[in-house]
């Protein structure tokens, strides 16, 4: 028989559409998303969103066109962000915490003709309404039907619930996150298919994801954080909760109804749990996995999670929405020295230190963190300066995206994150880590969260200033608490002075906007240093 008549078998790209088709052939009756009350099996979540991704395409939706959501985590948000990759679309989420101008600006940057909104966020829309350059007036929608808007679940009823017809490959953008980061204004991180299997393949494996898994997303969808337990959870056939809000008493509900098992989340919001009232009265046995990031968490509560939860495993990650991370296993923080580690790279990925000249460091040496990954983002959506600038090329030519982070490698493989680069604050000439100035004050049993700035100084050009988010029974001043935490640091860390905050500006619900804190205070002074 010649060569090419011999028969040949499929070699199939597993994309999560694949997968979804897949899981609800074997695990139809399981439940495949839950939010409160509301539920759908692996079987009606495939129907559903082959219904969205028909409506979708009647609507004119074409592959690789952007569909942005302004909506609070729900059913219908998630049925929409894989109806729309069902499609061939790019799911864009938009941050509900958004002033109006930057929605604008960040619908207007997708290229969207299709808005969704739901009945919390339908007034921001209407403020941005306005500005939006591509949206006419039939491409908003709003769950439930308002006035200037049109009611989707028609629409989506109407639609039939075969698989669209849609080819995809691993290089077709998949979604864009916008994140105003801790450096800038809003930016539109576009993601291929392939870079979000990275993460099944990555985080899934690191955190012994598997069809038994019940995700609980403690944070919204706009975030990438959230992402992170939700795409492996949808990949092998899990279950993903939905919390529409955090609070303290709906994670422990949830999870004891539930029997959640893996969650993300940042320092505060695991704080607010280990601290919550009457939180002895859940079953929390069912967790396996509490995984943080965007901010270190602080030894009282590591101490905390480790008593409160004994038989879950505490993770971290470090990485960039750009698209390298590392994590860090509990067996990790067991070794001796590496308490204080962020891990290691997943998933073949690879992390570089580089010094002021742009050369890498010896291990040991601190300098600029930046990373290579399967996970990398195509680019900036429509932004090739802001992409390049981003991009460090090692010999191989790979292209490692800079993060802006200080940090340092150990000899053993391991990264240790020091701070921002534009967090150092050189008081005197000489260099100051905020982070470590951090640990100090976070230390104090009456502290909920610290930040530490550069502000002028008339002598010392810039000076440590020490921001506090107090716990609601705390009794130390301001003053009282400068001489506590001055004692316990170098003459030259000492903080100038302490002020108490209610809040801290987010990017998300991620990390401290160090920028936001510190420009008022050099609003007339020459650029910081």
């Amino acid at each position: 028989m010649p060569t090419q008549d011999l028969p040949k078998l499929d070699q199939p790209e597993l994309f999560y559409t694949e997968m979804i088709i897949n899981n609800a052939k074997y695990f139809a009756k399981k439940p495949a998303v839950i939010c409160g009350d509301e539920r759908l099996s692996w079987a009606e979540f495939h129907l559903r969103t082959n219904k969205v991704a028909n409506a979708l395409i009647a609507l004119g939706l074409k592959k690789g066109d952007k569909v942005c959501m302004l909506m609070q985590s729900s059913i219908p948000m998630f049925e929409l962000i894989w109806g729309t990759i069902k499609a061939g679309g790019v799911a864009a989420p938009l941050n509900v915490m958004m002033a109006q101008d930057s929605l604008a600006r960040m619908v207007n940057n997708s290229d969207a003709r299709l808005v969704f909104v739901d009945a919390t966020t339908r007034e921001q829309m209407d403020a941005a309404r306005k500005d939006l350059e591509n949206v006419k007036a039939d491409g908003l929608f709003c769950l439930g039907g308002a006035n200037g808007y049109r009611a989707p679940e028609a629409l989506v009823d109407a639609a039939p619930d075969h698989r669209p017809d849609v080819t995809l490959t691993m290089s077709d953008s998949m979604n864009i996150i916008y994140s105003s980061g801790s450096t800038g204004a809003p930016k539109g991180i576009e993601h291929s298919h392939f870079a979000r299997h990275a993460y099944s393949c990555g985080f899934g494996p690191g955190m012994k994801m598997d069809r038994f898994t019940v995700s609980i997303c403690c944070t919204p969808l706009y975030t990438n954080g959230t992402w992170i337990t939700m795409l492996p959870t949808v990949y092998w056939g899990g279950t993903v909760v939905l919390l529409s809000k955090f609070s303290a008493q709906a994670f422990l509900e949830t999870v004891q109804r539930e029997r959640c098992t893996h969650t993300f989340m940042v320092p505060t919001q695991y704080i607010l749990i280990v601290e919550s009232e009457g939180f002895e009265k859940y079953d929390v046995s069912s967790m396996k996995v509490l995984l943080h990031g965007g901010q270190p968490i602080t030894g009282k509560t590591y101490g905390q999670l480790r008593q409160k939860f004994p038989l879950a495993g505490l993770y971290e990650t470090y990485g960039m929405t750009e698209g390298f991370i590392t994590l860090s296993l509990p067996a990790d923080k067991e070794l001796p020295g590496k308490l204080g580690t962020v891990g290691m790279p997943i998933f073949g990925g690879d992390i570089v230190i580089l010094g002021d000249d742009g050369k890498e460091l010896p291990n040991g040496e601190i300098g600029e963190i930046a990373g290579w990954s399967p996970a990398l983002m195509k680019g900036y959506y429509k932004d090739p300066e802001r992409t390049a600038e981003m991009i460090w090329r090692d010999a191989r030519g790979r292209t490692y995206i800079k993060s802006g982070d200080l940090g340092r490698m150990d000899d053993d493989g391991y990264l240790y994150v020091s701070g921002r680069t534009k967090d150092m604050i050189k008081s005197g000439g000489i260099n100051v880590f905020a982070k470590d100035i951090e640990d100090v004050f976070m230390s104090h049993p009456q502290v909920m969260e610290a930040a530490a700035i550069g502000v002028p100084h008339e002598k010392w050009v810039e000076t440590p200033l020490l921001l506090a988010i107090m716990r609601p029974d705390a009794t130390i001043s301001a003053d009282e608490l400068k001489a506590w935490g001055n004692a316990k640091l170098g003459k030259f860390q000492r903080v100038d002075r302490v002020e108490f905050r209610d809040e801290f500006p987010r990017a998300g619900h991620d990390k401290v906007l160090k920028r936001a804190l510190r420009d008022p205070y050099w609003a007339g002074h020459a650029a910081k240093p």
